[in-house]
């Protein structure tokens, strides 16, 4: 670049500057003919002064003020700047050195920002002193670069409010104004990254999900529809992975993602996509190839409060309540994004149907809800209810369906049981009464529920069973008065006549099912739960209102209690009892009268949430009731996610105004209640407990799939802490001695099924190092 050049370009921006300022403002030519000549005197904050000392005389200076660049019929982005100063020097030896330093010093200690410090151009930038924190609020007061060419070395200062995102832009187009430094055209991107203003992430689709129960423990189901397989077993197997990462999805970012499919070779080829393929979740989805069978389905969930995602891929069923991505985003009227939709009290309408209704349907969530009922056959209403506010919105959607006329039906199906005290048990259950359905379900269920399945009509019901190991017969027949509409309310009366076995203090494992765990008892898995029996008749009045998070109940017993015999050790690794199972312990038998009051809060979902309980039961002589107490529970769950990590405490207290019978003592020690003490070593009649536990998620130390061929699982390392005493009321001074340890577990899995080993020590000398194991959640 020569100053020929330059005076030829200011001299030609100048001719055009004239002829638009003689048809404005004859004024304007007398700044532009003295303009080379001002001096730059510092006018703003972004204004710097070209006042290094003992420095050599420009060969050419020159201020753009703002009307001149006006008037040059410039537009963005210079309709953000109010000044240009301009120089140019002979490029003398260690003159841009001498510049670079000094000004550097000065636009640094004056808080001004460095870009580029390097390959003859040093750019500095100064953001204005009223810019807001947020990225959208900043703004740039003043811009100043040293710059060395082969034969120049150029200073240049621009002063404004321009926006950081042209910066770039306004370097590269300083021909525009007859200034042409060929470094500041070619300068690299990333100068100017730290100013890129990044994408708003954009509201995800709106996630589908269904309310309803969790799914049992463990069952085996086979049926007589056509659609499945005739009178055999039939398991879905799933294959899993957890990757650990970054990628984004709507510009949200996800760090963990779940692969869920029943093929390895599926897992491989998502898990190779997401580690070395885009960073887009949506476009490895759309990467991958697929299958046009029966069955086979690729889904994505995203969870971006969570950050994130499960992909389905496979021929594998739903987990129940797993939600589905909508193809749109749902707002309310006033625009705001809905996160999530919420279907609850469908019986007949399917999922399918109302996903297809909703995505043919308005974005507007009032609008779409209020068109379900024209959209789908059987659908009398669909109610909107909208919770949340903030950064996340749930539509709650309650169905009405159209009544259906009553059918009578008429379900059976066989039964087994196993446990130490009966042997196996085998037997059948019946099922009858009036339905309103389209269709009977004729799925049978080998491990059912200890309450019988069905709806919330009124029916009649029957359990029969022979135990094999101490040649009892066990029944349990009655009936049941309902009222109320399906999740809104519900008011059932039930009636039973029984004779069947009941567990001790069923309260404290709320997740060990005693039907749950046939399999794993006939396995030779140590059963942690004592039984007596129970004989006579039970009445009980159960409410539910509309959140369902609440339950009452109300039951009457009139029966008899005696103590069960262990009758076998028997399991599958012990085929000639060789070994022997755990004793039975006695109860207190007589007769029990007693009014039993119960209320359950649960907010539960995938073991997380609170689970709180309180019961108080009666029974009294006057009554004919062998036993004469008046006994209170307070039981407090919580669960809660940290991260990838868990959180989980229980507080229990209970009293008695009596002594109680055994079967109703309050009893600790052992899995899940002291770590670090035998099996139900504390009993009394009150008592407390108390249980805190930190589950850790660690990467996973083997990898499975490739070393033995299993699904990935999650791995947690579990410190705990268990404290609690149990007392009898016939003491006459009760004295605070809480028996404690301290321990810690290595856990496999963390929804329903876990594998978890203990190792703890009580705070008592005496007491030796205990190990216990538990393949369920003790609260």
């Amino acid at each position: 670049m020569t100053i020929t050049l330059q005076l030829a370009k200011i001299a030609q921006l100048s001719c055009v500057v004239f002829t638009k300022i003689m048809k404005t403002h004859i004024f304007i030519v007398f700044l532009l003919l003295t303009a080379s000549g001002l001096t730059h005197a510092r006018t703003t904050d972004g204004t710097i002064a070209f006042d290094c000392p003992d420095a050599p005389h420009a060969k050419f200076q020159f201020h753009f003020t703002r009307e001149l660049i006006a008037l040059a019929g410039t537009t963005a982005p210079f309709n953000t700047v109010s000044d240009v100063y301009f120089r140019i020097y002979h490029a003398e030896a260690g003159i841009f050195d001498k510049f670079a330093q000094y000004y550097g010093e000065t636009l640094k200690a004056g808080n001004w920002q460095s870009l580029q410090e390097d390959n003859g151009v040093h750019l500095y930038v100064l953001e204005a002193p009223s810019a807001q924190n947020s990225q959208s609020g900043k703004a740039i007061s003043g811009i100043f670069a040293v710059v060395q060419s082969d034969s120049d070395v150029h200073l240049l200062n621009i002063v404004g409010n321009i926006p950081p995102q042209q910066i770039g832009q306004l370097l590269a187009n300083l021909g525009q104004i007859g200034i042409e430094i060929a470094a500041l055209k070619s300068l690299d991107a990333q100068t100017f990254q730290r100013f890129e203003r990044p994408p708003e992430p954009m509201t995800p689709p709106t996630l589908l999900r269904t309310t309803g129960k969790q799914p049992n423990f463990f069952s085996v189901k086979f049926s007589t529809k056509r659609d499945a397989s005739k009178f055999g077993f039939s398991f879905s197997r799933s294959h899993n992975e957890t990757l650990h990462g970054q990628w984004h999805y709507y510009g949200h970012p996800i760090e963990q993602i779940h692969i869920r499919s029943d093929s390895k070779e599926h897992i491989d080829q998502i898990s190779e996509a997401l580690q070395k393929g885009s960073t887009d979740i949506e476009a490895v989805m759309e990467s991958l190839p697929s299958v046009n069978t029966s069955g086979y389905k690729q889904k994505l969930v995203v969870h971006t409060s969570e950050r994130l995602a499960t992909i389905s891929v496979g021929h594998i069923p739903d987990h129940k309540n797993e939600p589905f991505m909508l193809a749109k985003q749902f707002r309310t009227s006033a625009g705001e994004p809905i996160h999530e939709i919420r279907i609850r009290g469908h019986q007949e309408t399917h999922l399918k149907d109302v996903r297809k209704a909703l995505e043919k349907g308005p974005e507007d969530i009032e609008k779409a809800i209020g068109a379900l009922p024209s959209e789908i056959s059987g659908l009398e209403e669909a109610r909107l209810r909208i919770e949340g506010e903030g950064a996340q919105r749930t539509a709650i959607v309650t169905i009405v369906e159209t009544p259906l006329p009553l059918h009578f039906y008429f379900d059976n199906a066989p039964r087994a049981g196993f446990n130490r005290v009966t042997g196996w048990e085998l037997g059948a259950r019946i099922d009858s009464g009036f339905r309103k359905e389209k269709s009977s379900d004729t799925s049978y269920n080998i491990s059912v529920p200890s309450e019988f399945r069905g709806d919330t009509l009124s029916k009649f019901f029957g359990r029969v069973g022979y135990g094999f190991g101490n040649k009892q017969f066990y029944y349990r027949v009655g009936g049941r008065a309902a009222w109320g509409e399906p999740d809104s309310w519900h008011l059932g009366l039930t009636t039973q006549f029984h004779r069947t076995t009941s567990v001790i203090a069923p309260e404290l494992f709320p997740f060990y099912d005693d039907t749950g765990m046939i399999i794993l008892r006939v396995l030779g898995v140590p059963d942690h739960q004592d039984y007596y029996l129970r004989e006579g008749l039970e009445v009980a009045l159960q409410w539910r209102p509309i959140r369902q998070r609440h339950s009452l109940k109300l039951s009457l017993l009139a029966e008899s209690h005696d103590s069960l015999q262990k009758s076998t050790d028997w399991h599958f690794f012990n085929w000639r009892s060789k070994s022997e199972v755990r004793e039975n312990p006695v109860v207190t038998p007589g007769r029990m009268r007693s009014v039993l009051f119960k209320y359950d809060y649960s907010t539960r979902h995938d073991f997380l949430g609170w689970h709180n309980t309180f019961f108080a039961e009666h029974s009294n002589t006057a009554i004919g009731s062998d036993y004469d107490f008046t006994r209170y529970q307070l039981h407090l769950r919580y669960a809660h996610p940290l991260g990838s990590h868990r959180i989980r405490t229980r507080a229990v207290g209970s009293f008695s105004t009596a002594p109680l019978p055994i079967q109703r003592q309050f009893a600790i020690g052992g899995p899940g209640l002291l770590n670090g003490y035998p099996l139900y070593a504390f009993a009394g009649d009150r008592g407390f407990l108390f249980n805190i536990e930190f589950l850790v998620h660690l990467p996973a130390l083997i990898n499975w799939k490739s070393t033995l061929g299993f699904p990935d699982v999650d791995l947690f390392l579990v410190p705990f802490l268990d404290a609690g005493q149990a007392w009898n009321a016939s003491e006459e001074k009760y004295i605070f001695e809480p028996k404690g340890n301290v321990g810690i577990g290595l856990q496999l899995g963390e929804t329903d099924l876990i594998l978890r080993f203990n190792v703890s020590k009580a705070f008592e000398a005496d007491q030796g190092v205990q190990f216990n194991t538990a393949w369920f959640y003790s609260f």
